[in-house]
């Protein structure tokens, strides 16, 4: 382990001043993924990844 881990979050279509009014996730939604990964635990297995709906994301 490097002692450090970095990782992308999609928000999806989020209502805010970016998304509008119209987007179907609220902010808690939109949050929801970013937050889960700043709260993990620093791992080899979850560094250097894009997530959505707290799932990998291939690319």
């Amino acid at each position: 382990m490097t002692g450090s881990t970095g990782n992308a979050a999609d928000p999806g279509w989020t209502r805010s001043g970016m998304g509008g009014p119209s987007a179907p996730r609220g902010p808690a939604e939109g949050a929801d993924t970013p937050v889960w990964l700043a709260t993990l635990p620093d791992s080899d297995e979850t560094t250097g990844r894009l997530f959505a709906g707290r799932e990998p994301l291939p690319w």
